[in-house]
């Protein structure tokens, strides 16, 4: 279940010439904190000597609540990989074509994540 957290900076002190003591605030700040919803990347290889590298998403939802419309960007470091287009991009093990690949940024349009189940992507670079 999301919750949000308020915080504000408040100072004192004494200001110019005159030493005139002070007080004022900084502005208020709000921050949604969402609990159980974590996203682990990994690789398939700790070494890359030749061959495709996989990496591997796992979106993991236990907040109690259903995760949807997620979108998993990823930009790619273009000077040292490209993007495998043979391989695409699997969700769950099944491939999909609802991503879009540009410049380098890879987006993927993920299914919703219902409390207590993950959901798996990956994808392929090759070396340049």
């Amino acid at each position: 279940m999301a919750k949000t957290t308020l915080n504000q900076a408040n100072f004192s002190g004494d200001y110019g010439a005159e030493a005139v003591p002070i007080t004022f605030a900084s502005n208020e700040v709000t921050t949604t904190i969402v609990t159980g919803l974590t996203a682990t990347l990994s690789a398939n290889k700790r070494y890359w000597v030749d061959g495709a590298l996989t990496y591997t998403v796992t979106v993991t939802n236990n907040s109690g609540e259903t995760y949807s419309k997620g979108v998993l960007a990823d930009a790619l470091d273009t000077a040292n990989v490209q993007f495998d287009t043979d391989y695409a991009v699997e969700i769950d093990g099944a491939k999909t074509s609802d991503y879009t690949y540009s410049g380098g940024l890879l987006s993927v349009n993920l299914p919703d994540v219902a409390d207590g189940t993950t959901v798996t992507v990956t994808f392929q670079v090759t070396q340049v």
